[in-house]
């Protein structure tokens, strides 16, 4: 089957590529043909916005991980997300959270939700830094964006900050990871790394105890399915879409605030109450369902038509 991934650059990094470049690689051993925007494919699948028109006759289809709802960039971003929300025949959703914002301002449309997916083989952790800092600690957390208000840097470090008050007799560290940290606090045991490659990010979870990620409002952040693919339990907000992925497996810190879909400034989230979260001493991690092979069969449906 022919199939075009429309807005997707797969030399890149970034969340929506690197998916689409693991599902592709899934969906080529199940037979799948990839080609170009002018090729004769059954299937356009655009991520988010499509970047050329499908030709007519072609199944269109949206994958959609949330839209802009700040009430300043939601008309002029979500213009062309909108076109292909209105025009498409089906659309895929990450997380509830997503189809329900886009219900709520756009109307129904036929569709389902399919999470992201990932390799879940573990990483092991060959780099030599990364395990003699293992080693000097008894409890490891980690978070990691391309951070700014939204993402909670600060409430991140403050759940650490009181984790390592209440357990003086555990040595604690925690590894920020990412770009612009707008929450720095000089501590030995602070580590901001900026930027990491992939694979050193995968190890950073697989050695770490806990991953922190208070984000607000977040849609299917993949370093959350990253963490988890490395059996690291996560420690995310009620908000938005992470909850969703994490279910079980880690710990759901509830807003202070329920949030009803309305337009928002998203950058500039409400205080989360942390005084009374007390983390476990261990948590099973259960991440079958984000499986990248589990993903791709159902994508395999959802391409080939076959539609609830």
């Amino acid at each position: 089957m022919k199939v075009h991934f429309s807005n997707v650059d797969f030399q890149s990094r970034s969340g929506p590529n690197s998916f689409a470049g693991r599902l592709a690689l899934c969906l080529q051993k199940r037979g799948y043909e990839f080609v170009g925007p002018d090729g004769d494919y059954e299937t356009f699948l655009a991520f988010i916005e499509p970047s050329s028109h499908p030709r007519p006759g072609a199944r269109f289809l949206q994958r959609l991980d949330g839209i802009w709802f700040s009430p300043e960039e939601f008309h002029t971003k979500n213009r062309g997300i909108r076109w292909t929300y209105d025009n498409c025949h089906y659309v895929v959703w990450q997380t509830q959270f997503d189809k329900n914002m886009t219900s709520h301002h756009w109307g129904d449309r036929a569709g389902t939700i399919i999470a992201n997916g990932i390799d879940l083989n573990t990483a092991r952790a060959i780099d030599e830094n990364l395990n003699r800092l293992r080693s000097t600690y008894d409890v490891m957390f980690a978070c990691s964006s391309n951070w700014h208000g939204q993402k909670r840097l600060k409430e991140n470090t403050e759940l650490f900050l009181k984790y390592e008050l209440e357990n003086p007799d555990k040595k604690c560290c925690l590894v920020v990871m990412g770009n612009n940290p707008d929450h720095v606090v000089k501590k030995d045991n602070i580590i901001y790394t900026g930027n990491l490659p992939h694979e050193l990010c995968l190890q950073v979870f697989y050695v770490s105890d806990w991953m922190i990620h208070l984000a607000w409002l977040d849609h299917c952040p993949n370093v959350v399915v990253e963490a988890l693919s490395q059996n690291c339990p996560v420690i995310c907000s009620s908000s938005g879409g992470p909850k969703e992925i994490v279910r079980s497996s880690g710990v759901i810190v509830p807003e202070t605030e329920e949030y009803d879909y309305r337009l928002t400034d998203y950058t500039s989230p409400p205080k989360l109450d942390l005084s009374n979260i007390v983390l476990p001493d261990t948590i099973e991690v259960d991440h079958r369902h984000l499986d990248i092979e589990i993903v791709a069969d159902k994508y395999d449906k959802v391409l080939r038509g076959k539609w609830d």
